[in-house]
């Protein structure tokens, strides 16, 4: 086994995985650099399971080609082992559960779901039903239309809600406290403080700038209309990454300020490693999912490229139990996200 051949495909080869290599590694950029400075990492976040992807094409070409070059990208593939778990694990998540039924009375169980205005409404009485099916203790919407709710005509009218525009927080506990989080352009944010026994537990529900883009976008027979598509798509993410940062810069304030055990979730329009999730993790909040997940996380499907948007964080006053993505839940373009979770004593 030698280190390369020196043919000129190898080194063809060489440069293109390095290239692989470097933005993979360049990712962990979002954690410091902002949109306002640079903004295309937020991009490189974006295709990371592709890159991930493509690295291991490369390593494995290297090993069946008997190069040792395939030895720094191997040790590369354990490194990447940690930010994979922001996107997948494996296992039961069944056996996830509490087992002693005294601290299954203590036990959150909490869910985040975009309905995309449930199928123009529609949809309602199925997802009601299914709610209570589950047993959810608070629930977390976006894009939904909450007239039903003010009106109390309709949906969950035998719980506690408190709604703000698209967004909306649904408890079985009292909710004794409730706030709409005003964010600039089209950002939408609502805070709840909700009273389970004696504890007080506040809740976020977030949901940043979408990014507009629509399917005709990816859709071209032509390179020149190619290359035009793509530069309006990179100029929608760059302008939605921008504005996702000063969003943001208002609702860490009241997750930094929260004096009580708090659960933020919502859709972000933004995906792992991006500087977005690194600005949760920043305020030392935990990624639900990365630390007790099961299965894949990847939550919004509508696209050829289905991507995790769509989160369940919380303080260290939480034990996070187990969290899951329902893909059995069609009422919408998102699939539901699931987590249980306890407070710690």
């Amino acid at each position: 086994m030698i280190f390369i051949k020196r043919r000129k495909s190898s080194y063809i080869y060489l440069i293109i995985h390095s290239i692989v290599a470097i933005l993979l590694v360049s990712v962990y950029v979002n954690r410091f650099i902002t949109p306002k400075d640079f903004p295309y990492f937020g991009i490189v976040a974006l295709i990371f399971p592709i890159l991930v992807l493509l690295h291991l094409l490369f390593t494995f070409v290297w090993l069946i080609k008997k190069e040792m070059i395939f030895i720094p990208f191997l040790l590369l593939t354990f490194l990447l082992l940690f930010p994979v778990k922001k996107y997948i694990h494996f296992g039961n998540q069944k056996n996830l559960s509490l087992l002693n039924e005294s601290d299954k009375k203590e036990e959150l169980k909490v869910l985040t779901y975009n309905l995309r205005y449930a199928n123009g409404n529609r949809d309602l009485e199925s997802l009601e039903k299914f709610i209570k099916s589950k047993d959810v203790d608070v629930t977390f919407f976006q894009e939904i239309y909450t007239r039903q709710w003010r009106s109390k005509e309709v949906f969950l009218v035998d719980r506690y809600n408190a709604v703000f525009d698209l967004v909306g927080i649904s408890s079985k506990y009292p909710i004794i406290d409730k706030q709409k989080i005003i964010l600039p352009d089209q950002g939408y944010a609502c805070m709840a403080d909700i009273l389970k026994g004696n504890d007080t537990i506040r809740c976020i529900n977030i949901y940043l700038e979408p990014m507009y883009l629509n399917k005709s976008l990816f859709k071209f027979s032509k390179i020149d209309e190619a290359k035009d598509q793509t530069k309006i798509v990179t100029e929608k993410l760059v302008n939605g990454f921008k504005k996702h940062q000063k969003q943001l810069e208002l609702l860490t304030k009241y997750i930094r300020e929260s004096p009580h055990p708090t659960i933020v979730c919502g859709d972000m329009n933004s995906v792992p490693l991006s500087y977005e999730y690194f600005t949760m993790l920043n305020e030392n909040l935990i990624d639900v999912f990365e630390t007790k997940g099961q299965g894949l996380g990847l939550s919004f499907y509508d696209y050829f490229y289905p991507i995790r948007i769509d989160y369940i964080f919380t303080n260290n006053k939480f034990m996070p139990i187990s969290c899951y993505v329902d893909r059995t839940v069609h009422f919408s373009d998102h699939y539901p996200v699931f987590a249980t979770m306890k407070l710690n004593p």
